[in-house]
């Protein structure tokens, strides 16, 4: 059967246009969506940075406020007596800043209270009670303004506590003012915390200085403590910030965060990654409807191109199967068109060779110049599938996060390179080294018994511990040796073993030589 070489061709070119046309949308369309995925990212990593960020201020101004509202009542009960009233009055004129407000006398006594009586405070604070709580002691005692760390208090409100002291004209210490506020209950930092100025699924929750929420949308997660969390353990040092986070729950956001100074808290806020993909979907969208008509537009083109290319090939391709049936060949040399044959073919034989390079680039490790994880692969998977026995060596470099981290990462790629090199000196012309990933390298030795793996092992391994690296002292090494066995159907069989019998070097003690025994 005659073989239409012109058809093909034709064929392959409009493929090649198609295939022309398609990437460049794809790459156009992926660049695309990139920038708007990293301008969406950037966007919400700052604004939830500038909103936490105003947040703080905001809630470090108002605890200020908070406290200078108390000193001035605590100057007015210094020069004079307030009646229950008076101090009903004051509450409601301070525009919600505190769910309660009471005073003491010196020895912890509650003198006055508003409001007088506070829901589910069975045995709890009001008037002639006296309070002997570490926090009510430590205040008398110091008698300085401070604002407590929130605490669980009787009702069973998470509360904080402002608290400042009373002195009278003559400078003598009387007693305190205490104002409290009830983090779930509504007062005004509750309605900074929970409006988010974005109007999305941005969100805002607040953990104190040990890392434990104390305001959260989701208000089972009160108490909760996140402390482990990166990013809360860079707040509660007062460092301020934005990044991309998976929160306890595995939930990816976009999170700002910000400390407040006057509370030593940490203001995090927070909008799910999943609001970007609606925008990349619409722009996907966009990309298609208004690309489709250009792309049929240039796909007739390069076929009508294509038709006009593929005619001289065509006849050359008749004139070829003519002249080898008839054995004239002499009509070909009249053909004009034979440079363009061969430079066709010229380019098939190139671009063949230099896949064949390119194949052999894909099965080299580039650092270390050995083979790689790839060829290591296609390499023992054929050893398994024709049942040739062997053996295998895994190495694994002995404390070389150290060497990275006090020589930097490119004396970590010469040492590499060096061990990579001594494999070469003393392994054998038929032994396989291979670069297995990271720090770790492995070696098959075909038709070998495991004796002869151990010897090379020792061989490799001794004169590693006593040659000087680039890191200026020997480097150590631990390997694990294992043989195939008859009833082994996977590579993964053998590997385990092997990785097994190293990982036993390594809690031997490292620097040593382990075979794998089989129970």
């Amino acid at each position: 059967m005659s073989i239409k070489k012109g058809i093909k061709l034709k064929f392959a070119i409009s493929l090649l246009a198609v295939f022309i046309v398609c990437s460049t949308t794809i790459v156009n369309w992926y660049l695309s969506v990139q920038a708007l995925k990293d301008t969406l990212t950037e966007n919400y990593l700052e604004n939830n940075y500038r909103y936490a960020k105003k947040v703080s201020l905001s809630t470090s101004d108002l605890f200020f406020n908070m406290q200078q509202n108390l000193g001035t009542l605590a100057k007015i009960l210094g020069r004079k007596e307030m009646s229950q009233e008076d101090l009903d009055s004051w509450k409601e004129a301070s525009a919600g800043y505190f769910n309660s407000i009471f005073t003491t006398d010196e020895t912890g006594v509650v003198q006055l209270m508003t409001p007088p009586a506070v829901p589910n405070n069975k045995g709890g604070v009001k008037p002639g009670v006296q309070i002997t709580s570490d926090l009510m002691k430590q205040a008398l005692k110091d008698q300085k303004p401070f604002v407590s760390d929130p605490y669980l208090a009787q009702t069973g409100n998470l509360v904080v506590l402002i608290s400042y002291p009373i002195f009278d004209t003559s400078g003598t210490y009387k007693g305190v003012v205490d104002g409290t506020i009830y983090l779930e209950s509504d007062s005004s930092l509750k309605r900074i915390l929970n409006q988010h100025v974005f109007h999305d699924e941005s969100s805002v929750f607040v953990v104190d200085r040990s890392g434990k929420i104390i305001y959260h949308p989701d208000s089972s997660r009160i108490n909760e403590s996140v402390a482990d969390h990166p990013l809360v353990k860079k707040v509660i040092e007062g460092k301020s910030g934005s990044g991309e986070i998976i929160n306890s729950r595995g939930h990816e956001y976009f999170s700002g965060y910000a400390y407040v100074d006057q509370t030593g808290w940490g203001i995090i806020a927070q909008t799910p990654t999943s609001v970007i993909e609606k925008p990349l979907q619409d722009l996907t969208e966009q990309i298609i409807i208004r690309s489709l008509p250009l792309l049929l537009l240039i796909y007739l083109l390069a076929w009508l191109f294509t038709n006009h290319l593929s005619k001289p090939i065509n006849r050359l391709a008749r004139y070829s199967e003519e002249a080898t049936q008839t054995n004239k060949t002499g009509e070909i040399q009249h053909l004009e068109i034979k440079s363009q044959i061969y430079e066709v073919k010229q380019l098939y034989k190139h671009i063949q060779k230099h896949f064949q390079l390119l194949n052999t680039q894909i099965q080299q490790d580039g650092l270390t110049g050995l083979a790689n994880r790839r060829s290591f692969d296609l390499e023992i998977n054929d050893l398994i599938l024709r049942k040739t026995p062997f053996s295998m060596i895994m190495i694994d470099i002995d404390n070389f996060k150290k060497v990275n981290d006090k020589h930097g990462h490119l004396v970590g790629d010469d040492v590499l390179r060096f061990i990579a090199s001594i494999m070469d000196d003393v392994s054998r012309k038929e032994d396989l080294c291979y670069r297995y990933g990271g720090e770790e390298f492995a070696i098959l030795l075909r038709n070998k018994e495991v004796e002869d793996a151990y010897a090379l092992a020792e061989r490799l391994r001794l004169k590693l511990s006593y040659t000087p690296s680039p890191a200026g002292y020997p480097i150590t090494i631990s390997l694990g040796i294992s043989t195939s066995q008859k009833d082994d159907k996977f590579p993964e069989d053998i590997i385990k073993r092997a990785d097994s019998a190293l990982y036993q070097s390594k809690r031997a003690g490292k620097n040593k030589t382990t075979i794998y025994e089989f129970s």
